[in-house]
């Protein structure tokens, strides 16, 4: 029998290959945390503890969508663990996450992304930001570590290479990106590969620096606003225009079912806001 610490190094290990490093930070936070409530080695946790754990965190006030992806972390590495015979029994087997809380995602009106374009008039790079996050419906990480020479500008195509699972996609930029971005990139000296640089122009933006900029947008509009708020309202946008959602979602590179599960009812309300502007 391998240690805790061993048995969780071998997990990530084995997974890192196919996984991204959040999502193996995600694994092993979560585990670690079932460990220090229990106060077990994973060999020992038993289905009870798994619960009352669960139990503790719901009493806690987590959110429910935090437990249940909590719970699917612990559901992987108790699989993996049965798998390589580290484990006689998988005690998250039979152990399945709450009720996910089905909010619609939220997005803007047209009226909103006016405003949060005017807000960014005269900056460059937020307002390049901007219009790449709402024209390719990319996620923050895509964007901030997207390249100059991932870029077809007479096509006017993006190339993701490392998307969520790291499968890779191709999106699309209006014309009114390419304006923006090339406004950005043409006041830029370096020879640095990345499309957006950090403050000090030595390396790739960060995600801490957008979503510092996100939280004065969301201050001064007074609406809720992140950049993922900008791929819902890609989505949603597209799905106003008549686009299908099979191809919405090969934009977005979605293969979950629970996500393509809420997209579908965000693309059935889109429709609908459209019809009802109609009639």
């Amino acid at each position: 029998m391998i240690t805790t610490e061993a048995c969780i190094k071998q997990f990530i290990e084995d997974h890192s290959f196919r996984c991204e490093k959040s999502t193996l930070d995600s694994y092993k936070r979560s585990i670690q945390q079932l460990l220090r409530f229990s106060n077990k080695p994973y060999h020992e946790i038993t289905k009870r503890d798994i619960r009352n754990w669960m139990m503790y965190l719901n009493e806690e006030g987590y959110k429910v969508n935090s437990i249940r992806n909590k719970v699917f972390d612990l559901r992987v590495f108790y699989k993996y663990c049965a798998e390589e015979d580290l484990i006689p029994n998988n005690p998250a087997e039979s152990i399945f996450p709450p009720k996910s809380e089905d909010k619609l995602p939220y997005y803007l009106t047209n009226e909103q992304l006016t405003k949060l374009r005017l807000i960014c008039t005269g900056k460059l790079k937020q307002r390049a930001i901007i219009e790449v996050l709402y024209a390719t419906g990319v996620r923050i990480s895509e964007l901030t570590s997207m390249k100059l020479e991932d870029i077809n500008w007479s096509e006017r195509l993006i190339q993701i290479p490392n998307g969520k699972g790291k499968k890779g996609r191709i999106v699309m930029f209006t014309r009114e990106c390419e304006e923006h971005l090339k406004a950005y990139l043409l006041e830029r000296s370096d020879e640095l590969p990345f499309v957006f640089l950090n403050r000090r122009s030595t390396g790739a933006i960060f995600k801490t620096s957008i979503n510092y900029w996100f939280d004065d947008y969301k201050e001064k509009l007074g609406i809720h606003l992140s950049p993922h708020t900008l791929r819902h309202t890609f989505a949603a946008h597209l799905a106003r225009k008549g686009m299908p959602l099979s191809s919405i979602q090969a934009l977005l590179g979605h293969e979950d079912t629970s996500m393509a599960h809420r997209y579908a009812r965000l693309h059935q309300q889109a429709q609908r806001e459209m019809y009802d502007e109609w009639m």
